[in-house]
């Protein structure tokens, strides 16, 4: 009986191991694909799509950063993520830091919690107009206003969230040692919540490097494009060189995938905060 439980343990566990490095080459084969297609030509690609290169071609990165300007675009938008995610941060931490400890508000975490059923498309227009009128088109800080504007509500529900697990007696504690208001949520809440923290920028930043919308709608100056902007002007109307358009998407992949390696303890500790109770 043992022998056999040991061997159908063994089976499940091979089982296991197979589904995991399944999910694995599927989720990391196309991210390859673009890395190998992104050294190809044309010729190459529609030849040998799925294959190694016959040519390497490093030049299409060349090309791509300098004459497709996403050397340009990727500088423009890591301005945008800095500056948006900065103001996003403090904005949520310390929004989320009153509703949840200071002056709890069910009514106003419900008015936050309205922007999460609002389409992105439904702000186009109307962000438009306001903008023409506040002279805030074709400039960072209106793209900066936006995307931090529009990642509020997400943000606010997970940050919320995590802050309303942190235990009350901290509180009381920094409140005993002489800290006020600003003290308490600076020296003790904050670093608390720094996984919750950093999942709601992770996402933010990612959302923010890849939204492709408002970059097309509100700037006009090709020097002030995004990045996304750039490699979208890179398929043309008639003719697309694939190689340079997999080059300018391998560049946008690379800082989302160094994000996530930097924050991905706090990533998995502000998501699965909460989950398990006790």
């Amino acid at each position: 009986m043992a022998v056999r439980n040991g061997f159908g343990g063994r089976v499940a566990h091979a089982l296991k191991v197979l589904l995991v490095v399944f999910f694995a080459v599927l989720s990391l084969y196309p991210f390859v694909w673009v890395l190998l297609s992104s050294l190809k030509d044309n010729t190459d690609i529609y030849a040998n799509p799925f294959g190694i290169p016959r040519v390497f071609h490093p030049a299409n990165y060349a090309d791509a950063w300098q004459k497709a300007n996403v050397g340009a675009g990727f500088g423009n938008s890591m301005v945008i993520c800095v500056l948006a995610l900065a103001v996003l941060v403090v904005l949520t931490a310390m929004g989320s830091y009153v509703l949840t400890r200071v002056r709890p508000n069910r009514w106003l975490s419900g008015y936050f919690a309205l922007g999460l059923m609002i389409p992105l498309h439904a702000l186009l227009i109307p962000t438009l107009i306001l903008y023409k009128d506040l002279q805030l088109t074709d400039k960072v800080a209106g793209m900066v206003l936006i995307y931090a504007a529009v990642n509020i509500p997400i943000s606010m529900f997970i940050v919320s969230g995590f802050m309303q697990g942190i235990p009350a007696e901290l509180d009381e504690a920094a409140t005993i040692d002489g800290c006020g208001r600003a003290g308490t949520f600076f020296r003790v809440i904050l670093p608390v919540a720094t996984p919750g923290v950093a999942t709601v920028a992770t996402l933010s930043f990612l959302n923010i490097w890849n939204d492709l919308l408002f970059g097309l709608v509100l700037i006009s100056t090709p020097a002030k494009r995004t990045l996304a902007v750039c490699i979208s002007v890179l398929k043309g109307s008639y003719a697309t060189q694939y190689g340079l358009l997999c080059a300018g998407l391998a560049v946008s992949i690379l800082p989302v995938i160094l994000m996530y390696l930097l924050f991905q303890k706090q990533i998995v500790q502000g998501m699965t905060a909460g989950a398990v109770k006790g």
